[in-house]
């Protein structure tokens, strides 16, 4: 069981470093030409283009870091792999694109960029942690056919609860403007 873990754990690092320094340029306002809304009224103003480009290309960042991480065989998985800038582009555009179809749900019923509603609010805040490490492992599932089927779903299964973890985390340190 420590090994899946492991191994759903390491499947994250590329998306939890992107993640991370997408939040830095979003709060130091970096690449403000970008910062473009995708479609503000299907949308809301915090899905831009400045994400839909950096995204791809900071997780391949992440997808770099990783290619120098020995997994031995205690992993059943690795992310070095001879396509691993292709893998990490792909990767980055799905996270964003697996955001869009929650804020387009919002955006229909009223709810502001970044909030929740509070009839459903539980369901919601779920929803906003868990559709684009969804989405992620997809992606590996398509790419990678040797991941044992236990660490795509553990890799479902934490992906909420990391995404949520490192959410908090950089509100503490005032890269988000909201812990949720």
């Amino acid at each position: 069981m420590t090994n899946i873990l492991l191994s759903a754990l390491y499947l994250s690092i590329p998306l939890v470093i992107a993640g991370i320094l997408h939040m830095v340029v979003v709060r130091k306002s970096l690449f403000k030409a970008l910062a473009i809304p995708i479609q503000k009224s299907w949308f809301g103003a915090n899905k831009t283009w400045r994400g839909v480009f950096f995204m791809p290309v900071l997780t391949v960042i992440g997808m770099a870091i990783v290619q120098f991480i020995p997994t031995g065989p205690t992993l059943p998985v690795s992310l070095v792999i001879p396509n691993w800038i292709w893998l990490g582009l792909a990767l980055g555009l799905v996270y964003i694109l697996f955001e869009l179809p929650n804020s387009y749900i919002k955006r229909r019923l009223n709810i502001p960029p970044g909030k929740r509603p509070k009839r459903f609010g539980v369901w919601f805040a779920f929803w906003d942690q868990a559709d684009s490490p969804l989405g992620c492992v997809l992606v590996y599932a398509l790419w990678l056919d040797e991941i044992p089927p236990t660490v795509l779903i553990t890799t479902v299964i934490l992906g909420p609860v990391l995404h949520l973890t490192i959410n908090v985390s950089l509100y503490y340190f005032g890269l988000r403007k909201e812990p949720l």
